[in-house]
């Protein structure tokens, strides 16, 4: 289970009940906040919510919480920078690629399949209206047709949508000059 900072109800499939430990986790992080009054927040989160979660990615339910939790951080005079989604490669890499030996390209879904460009379009909209900055990260997984799951030498994934340690060590520089950008526009 992954809890979002979105004010969310979460039902566990695995545990049968409401998961209230993100509501507990979530009191927790916002009341932090609230008190250390950080320059920047940066929202980073799972997409992978559906039917058994109880709410589902880009629904409007998960757009307006979106819009309300910037709302909340930015008022508590934080810039707030959202990550949007990495690329979801559609199934576990390292098995994919164990089955195309000769052809990594075998395993990299089509941008179309991997982004879900009107999901991320309305999170950037909520994100703008509450006063937040939002990253768009396709571009960091994807060329305009694939979702490579090598990018040179490294491997992007360590299984179904966890990204490997080395491939978010590739990244820092973008990330870091993308948080700079939202300290300085406030």
């Amino acid at each position: 289970m992954t809890c979002p900072l979105l004010d969310l109800p979460i039902v566990s499939p695995y545990l049968g009940r409401r998961y209230t430990e993100c509501e507990q986790w979530r009191a927790e992080i916002l009341d932090r906040l609230r008190a250390e009054r950080p320059r920047l927040v940066v929202l980073g989160m799972s997409r992978r919510y559906h039917a058994d979660f109880s709410f589902a990615s880009y629904d409007p339910a998960w757009i307006d919480a979106l819009f309300r939790t910037v709302a909340q951080l930015r008022s508590n005079g934080s810039a707030v920078l959202v990550l949007g989604p990495v690329a979801d490669p559609q199934s576990s890499v390292p098995t994919c690629l164990s089955a195309h030996l000769d052809d990594a390209r075998g395993c990299a879904p089509q941008r179309s399949q991997a982004a879900n460009g009107e999901g991320i379009a309305a999170e950037q909209a909520a994100t703008a209206a509450a006063g937040g900055h939002y990253a768009d990260l396709t571009d960091l997984f994807c060329s305009t047709e694939r979702c490579p799951v090598i990018v040179g030498n490294t491997l992007v994934f360590r299984d179904d949508n966890h990204v490997t340690t080395e491939y978010s060590q590739l990244l820092t520089p973008v990330i870091g000059a993308l948080a700079d950008r939202a300290l300085a526009e406030g």
